[in-house]
């Protein structure tokens, strides 16, 4: 994304956003006029556009002044991108009103590079070419900013790139990204910046060393397990921060197989906790963070054979607990439980932070806008939703106590992978079975099943469909700040 600078020059572009409070006494033109038909009330979100001249004017509404927020501004800038229509070689011009606190026109900018997404890859032909000239790949931003503005814009467009391409890999089918693509996916990472390392642990290594949870779940599989470890600032002094992303590329549910409206035909979008962790290691790089981090991947996918694992079998996990499997559709949990013991016995993290679209009782009880946050350490959890709160990304504190830890516990094994309780509290039972894995190191669990993917706009940021990269912004915020 190329972006410029004017302090004038707004008649000189072929499209004009143009951002507009409600209610608002002083207009003058076209603009005044369409107000005062009735034409256009500037409510947020609300878009009007006028051609005259040979320009198109795209009036954005941003509500009542002392009202808008940074979620609000973020909202009216997703809005905005449908309104631009074919964009092609036009020039678009951003026209930043004196009124328009700095901050808010950021995260304006924001809503609307977010939205400025379009997945093109298994697109052909005029509908592609078409799709194609919707993209803003310029913008003019007319009116007086400072250079604080300015490198803050530019952290954004970075952090933008890094959501846009998590979108990428959690829509790739489950054909093209298979265990051993993701890890190459990562590699790609560790070629392009000379501060990230990457390792991968392949199936013989994994037996060696006694992952048995992740080997387990993908017995099933004709295609290898990967443990992905990705490092930046490796040789940092200092305790590591630990990003754990859940690498499921495709789960059938294993003999606990899922019905056809249990969201079957997107299940390779389970690797959505992969992909965010990927993505934020990406943008960290981009933004020049000295944050020592790693980034663990547990990838395989969860399929049925002649040696899938089955109900009732008995696994002895990397940290030596031994776990009855209940349902073979719980699988997110043993290949994260294997992945937690490991990067807090090999790395000793300060703190450790997963992501996975775990459960379907996230989904129910928070809806499509929420993650679930649920963890061992309250100012972790505190330094968690400040994060959600710069980023816009919504999260929403789930309870985990002793109660539900004592419901994941098996008469014939250490644990099981299904609670006592069966459904109920399926979101917090499945954190409370990762908690008996992290031991006292301070680890925050994010159940990330609803907000992943969208069949319909739940954030005007995010295309209407599919991928969303949620959590990059989040993470981002939460490590550098």
């Amino acid at each position: 994304m190329e972006i410029k600078f004017s302090k004038q020059g707004a008649e000189e572009q072929n499209i004009l956003i143009v951002p507009v409070f409600a209610k608002t006494d002083k207009l003058t033109g076209r603009l005044a006029e369409l107000v005062d038909n009735g034409e256009f009330e500037a409510n947020l979100g609300e878009i009007c556009t006028d051609v005259s001249a040979g320009q198109k004017s795209v009036f954005v509404g941003l509500g009542e002044k002392g009202k808008l927020n940074p979620e609000l501004a973020k909202t009216a800038g997703g809005k905005t991108w449908s309104g631009l229509g074919v964009i092609g070689d036009k020039s678009v011009g951003l026209v930043l009103d004196k009124n328009l606190r700095p901050n808010l026109a950021l995260f304006l900018i924001e809503g609307l590079l977010l939205r400025n997404y379009v997945n093109l890859h298994y697109k052909t032909g005029e509908e592609a070419e078409k799709s194609q000239r919707k993209l803003l790949t310029s913008l003019n931003i007319i009116g007086g900013v400072d250079a604080t503005f300015k490198k803050r814009l530019q952290e954004i467009i970075k952090i933008v790139d890094a959501v846009h391409y998590a979108r990428n890999l959690v829509s790739a089918p489950s054909a093209d990204l298979r265990p051993e693509d993701l890890a190459n996916e990562a590699a790609k990472l560790s070629h392009t910046y000379n501060n990230i390392t990457f390792e991968a642990l392949t199936k013989k290594e994994l037996q060696e060393q006694g992952l048995n949870l992740l080997l387990a779940v993908n017995r099933g599989s004709a295609y290898e397990p990967r443990l992905i470890i990705l490092q930046i600032n490796r040789e940092k002094k200092e305790k590591p921060i630990v990003l754990i992303g859940k690498g499921i590329t495709f789960d059938s549910g294993g003999y606990n197989i899922k019905p056809s409206d249990s969201f079957l035909e997107v299940m390779h979008t389970d690797m959505a906790g992969a992909a965010t962790v990927l993505a934020t290691i990406k943008a960290l790089a981009e933004l020049g963070s000295k944050k020592k981090v790693i980034a663990v991947i547990p990838a395989t996918e969860n399929l049925i054979s002649g040696d899938a694992y089955k109900p009732a079998d008995i696994i002895r996990s990397y940290s030596g607990k031994t776990v009855e499997i209940k349902n073979t559709d719980a699988e997110g949990r043993l290949i994260l439980a294997d992945a937690l013991s490991y990067a807090i016995k090999n790395f000793e993290p300060s703190y450790v932070v997963d992501l996975a679209t775990l459960t379907g009782a996230c989904i129910i009880a928070l809806g499509f806008r929420y993650a679930g946050l649920l963890g061992n350490d309250l100012e972790l959890q505190k330094n968690i939703k400040s994060a959600s709160v710069n980023s816009g990304e919504k999260i929403w504190a789930l309870p985990l106590d002793d109660s539900f830890k004592d419901q994941m516990k098996s008469p014939i094994a250490d644990l099981a992978n299904l609670s006592s309780a069966g459904r109920f509290g399926g979101a917090s039972t499945a954190a409370a079975f990762l908690a008996h894995f992290v031991g006292e190191t301070p680890w925050a669990h994010l159940d990330i099943a609803g907000p992943a993917f969208q069949s319909k706009e739940t954030e005007a940021w995010n295309p209407p469909t599919y991928a969303t990269g949620f959590g990059v912004s989040l993470l981002v915020d939460l490590i550098q700040k």
